[in-house]
């Protein structure tokens, strides 16, 4: 990353390049099926359909991508993923607040299923 900010000469580029690389990191990783996408043990997200109620599936969901990010994006500290409820039966989102390891810079991502896929972003 040192090699970055020399090249880049700004700060504020190469901060905004690493959250555009935490993001598509989280993407990655969010957007995997555990034990089928990646030969890392406990690499992305569990199937959910034996699951009946929906804090259930949020529940699962939450501690998964507590768990992922924990171990596979290293430049993330999560402080807490809390889960927004719509009237729809059939939405699940998530806020997560979380925090930059190296210089301690706040983060909020907005997970949010699109196309069957979940997507993190600012």
């Amino acid at each position: 990353m040192a090699l970055m900010r020399k090249l880049a000469g700004e700060r504020a580029h190469v901060e905004g390049y690493e959250i555009k690389s935490i993001i598509n990191n989280l993407n990655n990783i969010l957007n995997s099926t555990r034990d089928y996408s990646f030969f890392f043990q406990n690499f992305g997200i569990s199937d959910y359909r034996y699951l009946s109620t929906r804090e259930d599936i949020a529940k699962a969901i939450i501690a998964d991508v507590s768990e992922n990010i924990a171990l596979f994006e290293p430049r993330v500290l999560v402080n807490e993923i809390n889960y927004v409820k719509y009237d729809s039966l059939l939405r699940l989102s998530f806020i997560i607040d979380a925090v930059l390891r190296d210089n301690g810079q706040p983060l909020k991502l907005f997970l949010d299923p699109v196309d069957n896929h979940l997507q993190a972003r600012l």
